[in-house]
């Protein structure tokens, strides 16, 4: 399957500079897979197969990431979350890219609150909004502002045109994803269409700000009885799907903090930590990028979370598994971390089960001596995605969020104290975690689900018998194979007939033409008859390209 020639050339400004930034970056080579070699400049060229030295294709593809701009350093981005299916030095490469590019001109900004807000914005919303941007990122910059009410605010700015742009990459991104399959481009294990279209998914909902003030209100209301953890409060009434209205929070970032004393260092690590336990094990719903630059610390006994545009979800059951899994992991238990990461996963049709436990085990024997306090988190998840990466077991992506959030908690509790230890606070969590598992009112609702999904299956089974029964009886009953993977089959069986046809045909001409020039048909032109003079022609113009596109497949 070709890639769509529509959209190919309705994006054709945009191809050609994907194309030329591959080529810069030494990675030519990749455009003759998925057809881009047309769109790079004849001059150009030539400079396909040559690559920088002493780089490696992991950097040089951050780097085509990073040019590329906003789409796609998003994507590498989600792609850092994939661990299960691409190997660590990618991971390393893609875990760097930055999301910091320059504030645009006011002037834009302000047609956009004008088109959001009304033209009369600055005086039916603000009494004051300062037009210099206090942050850019690719898709938003943020602006501080005073409402008429004299409260200090932050405004969220989405950038002029973005989602357009944005679209377009989207839709080249999908055609590409869409052939890198057709072609057997990647290992059978990564499945790009599944993937572009999870980070579609993410993208859109990073694109509606009323998205975000959703995911602010509800982590409000799963930490409102604890005044310790705290959130921005958002104006609904003034924010709109490109501008989101935030209270300024009051504090110092984290990553401005020079020094604590002790005591409040440990207090606030511990605090962190158990906030983050409690948004993924028990409120299923968590902040998935708490950098220090996203945390603020207020009146050195509370912490501020900001930006809720990357949120993380998972559910009830895969929140048990979770919880399952990090107990077993703090407990060192094989057989309970083998079976839970198969319950997760999708396993592929050769898993060697018998390899994989194997490789636990050695994993596990690694920790199985240190203590509790000394054995780093982040380090243990690493190594335990590369035995899933290894065996291409593909887990859910809001598990690999979760990791690179918990490591990313473990960096800020390092941060305000060099002896903090999120294990060690983990094992102390699960003591809470029992206990909320076992509260009354959640049992009853796990019996009660477990219940109704029997009952639903019982109820269907009589009629379901029946109709199995009745098409027996009637003679109906059939079965339908699908054949899988036999579409490349068929495209070679394709290539080959045409190109048979093809020749055929020249033969035809060449021997048509050497009849016509023997009976010496007329009219003449030099004593050739003519008719045979343009077989021969269209003979030799059709034979010269059989020939060069044999050549340009690469298989004689």
């Amino acid at each position: 399957m070709a890639l769509n020639i529509r959209k190919k050339y309705k994006h054709l400004q945009r191809y050609r500079q994907i194309s030329q930034v591959f080529v810069k970056n030494g990675l030519g080579f990749i455009l003759d897979r998925f057809d881009l070699k047309r769109f790079v400049p004849l001059k150009k060229r030539f400079e396909i197969n040559e690559k920088p030295d002493n780089i490696s294709v992991p950097v040089r593809l951050r780097q085509v990431f990073q040019e590329l701009g906003p789409t796609y350093v998003k994507l590498g981005q989600i792609l850092s979350t994939r661990p299960d299916i691409f190997p660590p030095d990618y991971i390393i490469e893609f875990k760097k890219l930055q999301d910091k590019v320059p504030p645009v001109e006011f002037y834009q900004i302000n047609n956009l609150l004008e088109e959001e807000l009304g033209q009369d914005y600055n005086e039916k919303v603000f009494s004051d909004f300062e037009t210099e941007a206090t942050a850019g990122a690719s898709i938003a910059q943020t602006h501080r502002a005073t409402l008429q009410n004299g409260e200090p605010v932050m405004v969220k700015v989405q950038r002029p045109f973005i989602e357009e742009k944005i679209q377009v990459d989207l839709e080249i991104i999908t055609d590409l994803a869409e052939l890198a399959v057709d072609r057997n481009i990647l290992p059978e294990f990564i499945d790009p269409v599944g993937l572009v279209e999870e980070f579609k998914e993410s993208l859109k909902k990073e694109l509606n700000f009323k998205q975000e003030l959703a995911n602010i209100k509800r982590f409000q209301a799963n930490f409102a009885d604890i005044n310790s953890i705290i959130s921005p409060k958002v104006y609904e009434k003034y924010s709109t799907k490109r501008v989101l209205i935030m209270e300024e929070i009051k504090g110092k970032k984290l990553s401005e903090i020079e020094s604590f004393n002790d005591i409040e260092n440990k207090k606030l690590s511990r605090l962190g930590a158990h906030s983050f336990l409690k948004q993924v094990m028990i409120h299923g719903f968590f902040h998935a990028d708490p950098h220090p630059g996203n945390i603020f610390i207020i009146d050195g006994d509370k912490i501020a979370y900001i930006d809720f545009g990357m949120m993380g979800q998972i559910s009830s059951e895969d929140r048990d598994l979770f919880s399952l899994l990090f107990a077993a992991l703090l407990r060192r238990n094989v057989e309970v971390i083998t079976d839970t990461i198969l319950e997760i996963g999708d396993m592929p049709n050769d898993l060697n089960k018998r390899k994989f436990k194997l490789d636990i085990e050695e994993f596990i024997y690694n920790y199985y001596n240190r203590k509790l306090e000394d054995i780093n988190f982040k380090v243990l998840f690493e190594d335990l995605q590369k035995i899933v990466f290894k065996h291409h077991i593909r887990l859910p992506q809001e598990f690999f969020l979760l990791f690179r959030a918990l490591s990313l908690n473990e960096g800020v509790g390092s941060t305000l104290d060099p002896e903090f230890n999120i294990v060690e606070i983990g094992n102390e969590f699960i003591q809470d975690l029992i206990y909320d598992r076992l509260k009354p009112d959640n049992v009853l609702k796990k019996i009660s689900l477990k219940l109704w999904r029997l009952f639903n299956d019982i109820k269907n089974y009589p009629s379901d018998i029946s109709e199995i029964f009745d098409l027996i009886k009637e003679d109906r009953l059939s079965i339908n194979f699908k054949h899988m993977n036999l579409e490349k089959l068929i495209k070679e069986i394709d290539f080959a007939s045409n190109r048979l046809s093809i020749s055929m045909i020249i033969s035809a001409l060449i021997v048509g033409s050497s009849m016509i020039i023997q009976s010496e048909v007329e009219p003449l032109i030099r004593g050739v008859p003519v008719l045979g003079f343009i077989g021969y022609t269209l003979a030799g113009i059709m034979g010269v390209w059989l020939v060069i596109s044999i050549l340009r497949s690469g298989r004689f």
